[in-house]
């Protein structure tokens, strides 16, 4: 079953200074400055992109300890509307992870979304939930695959909807199987445009 997101887009007005595991919550992006998530996507208005992976019923009996049974990380680059602070718009990089569990019986996949900045390392990207949500570590695996790193920062804040209370919400922590995720590449066709999420 495909995954599909219900509810209003992310708010954008994100907090600024937190700070995960040594990384600065996401900022405004200045063009120029994109490193590493430009080789995500090119800083263009509209650029996307989807990884996921649905996990068969052999590697889930293989790993009968990971709970995620699918996955997808979506990533997107915004241009704001211009305003006295950016003339020419603020830019910022989002994402999206969606996630199913096992036995879970909600009937729509859990969610995170918030903003991504280059990692410290500069070869991979950080991607953080605001107020303290935790984040992943993303990094490229040829020119088709990602690979989601949880264990890096710990935790990831999931809820079954972007506008649903906190109190409600799941931490996804990694466990002895679901620490890294490698994820391919979806067709352009079902990767959904940002103020679609």
């Amino acid at each position: 079953m495909p995954m599909m997101l219900r509810g209003p887009a992310l708010s954008l007005a994100l907090a600024f200074g937190l700070f995960v595991a040594g990384q600065a919550f996401a900022q405004a992006i200045e063009p120029g400055k994109e490193g590493e998530l430009a080789n995500f996507i090119p800083p263009q208005s509209g650029a996307r992109a989807c990884f996921g992976r649905a996990y068969d019923a052999a590697h889930l009996k293989n790993h009968p300890k990971q709970q995620v049974t699918e996955m997808q990380f979506r990533i997107a680059y915004y241009i704001h509307d211009p305003d006295e602070f950016a003339a020419k718009g603020q830019r910022n990089y989002y994402f999206q992870i969606l996630a199913r569990l096992r036995d879970a019986q909600q009937g729509k996949p859990l969610t995170a979304m918030g903003e991504c900045s280059v990692a410290d390392d500069g070869k991979s990207i950080f991607c953080g939930v605001d107020c303290d949500g935790g984040g992943v570590i993303v990094k490229r695996n040829g020119a088709d695959k990602v690979l989601v790193d949880l264990e890096a920062l710990g935790r990831l804040r999931m809820t079954l909807d972007c506008g649903e209370d906190e109190a409600n919400a799941f931490e996804l922590t990694p466990g002895a199987d679901d620490k890294r995720f490698l994820l391919s590449k979806m067709p352009q066709a079902k990767c959904p445009a940002y103020d679609d999420w």
